[in-house]
């Protein structure tokens, strides 16, 4: 598997919050107070200019003015902090973002932010927040990668939902479990969640592949294939267990091990070479 990136704890930007407010000499609880009669006057004008017909026309360049009043005390971006990434890359999130360091943080549009960190290829879920005077906090939730999946000719990074995983390169997902055909990535998450119980088995394994959309074969490391039923797979694989730890079944010079019939066991053995005939003149 490709090696995660280190999740990134606390800034992706430099945190100066602290030695910046030491060195403004201005307390939050002033800035504040003064915030608060910022917006006090202005909404004192807004209802003046609105029953003057002005508001309509100067909406915007109020709001500007009143963004710059708030960064003017020190109302701005000063670190974004970001929690949860993995896969995802720093460029990707702070393109999503839309925001930079010395943005108004009033202006900043949450909502939007976290509607398009969303969009990204890894994230499942985004929460972003406004915290005063001057961090933006990012909360990211990353979707897992499950198994390799090959249908037909084509390879796919498939994640814990069974979907495709569009921006993940297969080959540095080497060391996830490999299932074929089509519907084995619907039924992936399942199957391999009870694999886990069965570690003697999981380290036989070369690939899983889904038949005819109803059952499973493994396809052992040693040639063999295992099929299993279509229903109470469980037991098959607990029987098949028993069979590695007892009998050391994968080990034999065998084609196949049919656990489909849950009275017997059937046991393919592998075809004896054909003695070479005699060469005719």
């Amino acid at each position: 598997m490709r090696q995660s990136k280190s999740p990134l704890r606390g800034s992706v930007t430099q945190n100066v919050s602290a030695r910046v407010r030491e060195q403004d000499g201005i307390s939050f609880l002033a800035r504040l107070g003064l915030l608060a009669v910022t917006l006090l006057l202005l909404l004192i004008i807004a209802i003046v200019g609105w029953r003057s017909g002005w508001a309509a026309r100067e909406a915007e360049r109020l709001k500007k003015s009143f963004f710059n009043i708030t960064k003017s005390i020190a109302f701005e971006v000063r670190d974004i902090a970001v929690e949860g990434r993995n896969q995802a890359s720093k460029e990707e999130i702070f393109s999503a973002l839309n925001v930079k360091r010395g943005d108004p943080i009033l202006s900043v549009d949450i909502g939007e932010a976290a509607n398009n960190l969303g969009k990204l290829a890894w994230i499942d879920t985004a929460r972003v927040e406004r915290h005063l005077p001057d961090t933006i906090s990012v909360v990211l939730s990353e979707r897992v990668p499950l198994a390799r999946w090959q249908v037909s000719d084509h390879f796919y990074v498939i994640d814990d939902q069974g979907e495709i995983l569009k921006s993940a390169k297969v080959d540095d997902f080497a060391s996830l479990p490999q299932i074929v055909g089509a519907g084995a990535e619907r039924e992936a998450k399942g199957f391999l969640n009870l694999l886990k119980s069965y570690p003697d088995i999981v380290g036989k394994i070369a690939s899983i592949v889904r038949v005819g959309e109803r059952r499973w074969d493994i396809h052992t490391t040693s040639k063999i294939v295992v099929r299993l039923p279509e229903t109470k797979s469980e037991d098959a694989l607990r029987k098949l267990s028993v069979l590695i730890a007892e009998e050391k079944i994968l080990d034999r010079d065998i084609t196949a091990v049919d656990l489909r019939m849950s009275d017997r066991l059937v046991i393919e053995p592998a075809e004896a070479p054909k003695p070479a005939g005699d060469k005719k003149p």
